[in-house]
């Protein structure tokens, strides 16, 4: 799989030097083919993303503190003193769990 920067590369030299018509139905289905591939790997990287948190959060469940207001989430995590927070769920539980692994 080419990376994004490839595949642009590639195909904005096939717009600037078209194959034969007869090949662009082809060139065409290969670049239509790579982007949903893209977009699957992109999907299965955030949905391991997803998991990652959700264990987090089950492992925390006994003493976590969750909660909403007017300037976000904010997650207080076990052995904590300070909270997490973030425009979304996700992004507090990415910085509390960065934070418990050091980062």
């Amino acid at each position: 799989m080419r990376s994004r920067e490839e595949q642009i590369k590639v195909l904005a030299d096939d717009f600037a030097n078209p194959p034969e018509s007869y090949q662009m139905m082809e060139v065409a289905e290969l670049h239509i083919n790579e982007a949903i591939q893209r977009g699957r790997e992109l999907e299965r990287a955030e949905m391991g993303r997803d998991t990652a948190r959700l264990d987090w959060i089950e492992r925390h469940r006994a003493t976590q503190a969750v909660h909403l207001d007017g300037s976000g989430w904010h997650v207080l995590a076990e052995g904590s003193d300070a909270g997490f927070s973030g425009n979304t769920f996700r992004i507090a539980i990415d910085a509390a769990m960065n934070a418990e692994n050091g980062q």
